[in-house]
C-alpha cells in the first residue's frame, strides 16, 4: 500500500509527542509507587515505540482495524 509522506511525518509526530508525556506519567507514578498504571504506561511507550519505528506497518494496522471498525455499522 502507497503512503502518503505526510500521514508518516503526522504519526511519527504525535507518536513522538504521545511518548513524551508517558515518560513524565511514568516518572511521576514511579515516585508514587503506582506500579500497575506503570505497567500500562510502558505498554503505550511500546505501542508509540513501535508507530515511530514501523510506520508503513502502524499505518496499515491502523487501516484494517479502520476498516473493520466501518464494516461493522450498516449504511
Amino acid at each position: 500500500m502507497g503512503t502518503n509522506p505526510l500521514t508518516s511525518y503526522i504519526i511519527t509526530i504525535v507518536s513522538s509527542l504521545f511518548g513524551a508525556v508517558l515518560v513524565v506519567q511514568v516518572f511521576l507514578y514511579f515516585t508514587r509507587s503506582q506500579w500497575g498504571k506503570f505497567g500500562t504506561c510502558l505498554a503505550g511507550a511500546a505501542v508509540a515505540a513501535f508507530c515511530i519505528i514501523k510506520t508503513d506497518q502502524a499505518i496499515d494496522i491502523l487501516s484494517v482495524l479502520g476498516t473493520k471498525i466501518v464494516s461493522i455499522f450498516p449504511v
